[in-house]
């Protein structure tokens, strides 16, 4: 009975928000949104926690339907206006990441999660590659119109892109499952490792995409990912230090400080990314994602106000999340979907079973993995 009154409580808020946002300024639409996507979203996740699945499958699937291609609540310039929520979870989410990623024990399981990392992205790659090459091309329709060099170049970005882990959702498991131990900062640990390997796959996997599409190799977007890459880790560094410095000097609400720090750095990073392109024509972008989890990870392990940090985030960490997913669930475009469902269901399957594979096999050699 409980479940079902929660259930119509989240129906009824549905139902009342056309009413509600009828003739309101932009502004007052794009609050009430947000709200609706906080309280709505808190509820949908409640919901599905009840019968066994995670939170965020009820957050994901909420944003889905109340996207443009659904129920319309968040159509495309509302989403527009709560871009920077999205853009504030994932830079917070990656604060949090960071600070999950615990420097002794990284160096008791840096072993293993390079053997994990290596072997995923190895396995993961070349099987979404081959199959896609292969076969998975023909359930594409706009394959009918390349050719071979075409096709292999969609089949090594699709097999780059699958190596791709989701720090994100991988931290609101372990958050929610309350899990502690070995077995969740490995997971961190490979999934973070992943992210940061798959920026410069990507780069490098552009450059052969031109070679096979145009028979021309240029490695100067591989060079200026480089940079990006030792511009972001430089950055949260520095950044890492100054929180530091600042939760050791002045006590105050770190939760407010940390969600202010998420936000700047997200502008900030973009401001860099604009002043570079247009004075120097440099397509030089600083990930905020790298530079926050860089700063989580410098503050937990590198001051004394680690554990205080680590508290200050989990402590907001629950609508941020909520935030996020539920953003990330309006934006799937449902239109492209109905047309290209047969190859995605098939990649999803295809890496799904190569990652099964390539965490088994690198188990298997693993004495650390080894129950």
């Amino acid at each position: 009975m409980k479940r079902i009154l929660v259930a119509g409580v989240l129906v009824g808020i549905i139902l009342l928000t056309q009413y509600f946002t009828t003739n309101v300024s932009p502004t007052a639409e794009a609050t009430f949104i947000a709200g609706l996507i906080l309280l709505g979203g808190h509820i949908a996740g409640y919901l599905l926690s009840r019968i066994g699945l995670p939170r965020i499958t009820g957050y994901l699937g909420l944003g889905i339907l109340l996207g443009p291609q659904s129920l319309a609540v968040i159509d495309p310039e509302t989403a527009t206006r709560l871009g920077f929520l999205k853009e504030l979870a994932v830079a917070f989410i990656a604060l949090a990441a960071g600070a999950e990623l615990r420097l002794q024990q990284l160096r008791e399981r840096i072993g293993t999660i390079l053997s994990l990392t290596l072997s995923m992205a190895g396995f993961v790659s070349v099987s979404v590659f081959s199959f896609f090459f292969l076969v998975g091309s023909h359930f594409l329709p706009a394959s009918t119109h390349m050719g071979e060099m075409e096709k292999a170049a969609v089949a090594v970005l699709l097999g780059i892109l699958a190596v791709a882990r989701s720090p994100s959702s991988a931290l609101a498991v372990i958050r929610e499952c309350r899990a502690r131990g070995q077995f969740p900062e490995t997971v961190l640990g490979v999934t973070v490792a992943l992210d940061v390997l798959s920026i410069v796959l990507f780069a490098l996997g552009l450059s052969v995409c031109q070679a096979l599409v145009s028979s021309t190799v240029d490695l100067g977007f591989a060079l200026t990912v480089g940079a990006e890459l030792i511009g972001g880790v430089a950055m949260g560094l520095l950044l890492g230090a100054a929180l530091a410095f600042y939760i050791g000097k002045v006590p105050g609400h770190l939760p407010l400080l940390l969600l202010g720090t998420a936000l700047v750095v997200t502008h900030v990073a973009h401001g860099i990314a604009d002043y570079v392109r247009d004075t120097h024509e440099l397509p030089l972008h600083l990930e905020p994602l790298l530079i926050c989890v860089t700063a989580g990870f410098t503050v937990r392990n590198l001051s004394a106000g680690g554990d205080r940090f680590a508290e200050a985030i989990h402590s907001v960490s629950l609508p941020i999340f909520v935030l996020f997913f539920c953003l990330a669930g309006a934006s799937l475009d449902l239109q492209s979907l109905r047309t290209t469902w047969a190859a995605a269901l098939l990649y999803v399957v295809v890496r799904g079973a190569s990652l099964f594979g390539s965490c088994w096999f690198a188990a298997r050699h693993d004495e650390d993995l080894v129950v």
